[in-house]
């Protein structure tokens, strides 16, 4: 939880999604993290939504919002491994622009976009 909690700005950001039930209780619901490549001009996302906010969109803000964040930064491009299986992530990428192809050696998907 340290590494969640006390990032550094510089080389990473994280957001959180977060909803309040009928008692007013926050439940967090999702997050993205935009990771900086050290040597690069590039990052690297991660996206986790729980499962029952899947298929919301959800994912899709998340990952836009880290898009616009990485403009900011003025970074050339975006970078994540994704599992074949993981569906959903991969029609989160084809609809905001990202390409993939595979990795060499590996049963994992590389997807990029330059922003």
């Amino acid at each position: 939880m340290a590494a969640l909690t006390f990032i550094d700005y510089d080389r990473e950001m994280s957001l959180v999604a977060e909803k309040k039930d009928a008692e007013g209780h926050t439940e967090i619901i999702g997050m993205g993290q935009l990771t900086k490549l050290q040597g690069t001009n590039e990052a690297e996302f991660a996206i986790l939504v729980g499962d029952q906010y899947q298929r919301t969109g959800l994912g899709t803000g998340l990952l836009s919002q880290l898009l616009d964040i990485a403009r900011d930064e003025k970074l050339e491009r975006v970078v994540a491994e994704i599992l074949p299986e993981n569906e959903g992530m991969r029609r989160v990428c084809t609809k905001l622009g990202f390409s993939f192809s595979k990795v060499p050696d590996s049963n994992t998907i590389f997807a990029e976009i330059n922003v």
